[in-house]
């Protein structure tokens, strides 16, 4: 992308940072977000053989975006630690808990209960299980051994919406991404469910496509037999922005773009 020049006539109708920022072409100027890999400018970030790993570059935008250097973010279900590494290499400071950690910096923790004081982060990020196609791990308070189609998959995703936006300051971020599930024939609409919570405890502002990069989206074989039984792959996630409600401030949150 050309950097953006300043016209010769003056005045400028807008500040010279908002010209500068159009060069940072690397930040998603759309609702469409396709990361073909996992690989990141920063270094390495998380554990790409992970399954279900979070696009560095879709963290790389959430924290670019939503905070500022020195700033707070948590992930309560980090995985292999794709949001700790992104927004450290950012300058942010990054919390991570998982009920089954792997790594040392990565905190032994459900969370429905994060250790964590009142209003202390700036952006949560979580990538939830979508269903009980997973097994993460043999903690029988996994999320992911409730299938998406039993009502205390959304009940319990309730939960942990009410524990982010409590550790959340006000007019926080939280950014959750979660896909739809297609098994045995039966689509169940797990993401406009999830919403649905979701908006009972934040302020949306702004739904995201994040395609789906895996084995079977790129698969001839998965593709024949989608023809031929009539169903459709899983080509995206979606990616909800919402907001923790400030009662002292409205108006859209300011992109960051550090």
């Amino acid at each position: 992308m050309a950097l953006a020049s300043q016209p010769d006539s003056a005045p400028l109708p807008v500040a010279p940072e908002a010209w500068a920022s159009l060069a940072r072409g690397d930040l998603e100027a759309s609702t469409f977000w396709d990361f073909p890999d996992q690989g990141s400018p920063l270094g390495p970030a998380g554990d790409a053989r992970f399954n279900g790993v979070t696009p560095s570059g879709c963290v790389r935008n959430l924290v670019r975006r939503y905070t500022r250097p020195g700033d707070l973010v948590v992930d309560p279900m980090a995985g292999s630690g794709t949001t700790l590494d992104v927004a450290r290499a950012l300058g942010r400071r990054a919390v991570g808990f998982d009920l089954v950690p792997r790594r040392r910096d990565i905190g032994r923790a459900d969370a429905r209960a994060c250790p964590l004081a009142d209003g202390v982060a700036t952006l949560a990020v979580v990538d939830s299980p979508y269903s009980d196609n997973v097994r993460y791990g043999e903690d029988p308070r996994c999320l992911g051994r409730i299938p998406c189609e039993d009502p205390r998959f959304y009940a319990e995703m309730a939960r942990v919406a009410s524990e982010v936006r409590r550790v959340l300051a006000p007019g926080g971020v939280l950014a959750w991404i979660i896909s739809d599930a297609y098994r045995a024939g039966r689509y169940t609409p797990v993401g406009f469910l999830l919403f649905d919570v979701l908006r009972r405890h934040f302020d949306p502002v702004d739904t995201i496509v994040l395609v789906r990069h895996h084995d079977r989206s790129g698969s001839p074989l998965w593709e024949h037999r989608a023809r031929r039984f009539n169903f459709y792959l899983r080509g995206f996630k979606f990616l909800f922005l919402l907001r923790k409600r400030d009662p002292g401030q409205g108006g859209d949150i300011p992109w960051t773009t550090r």
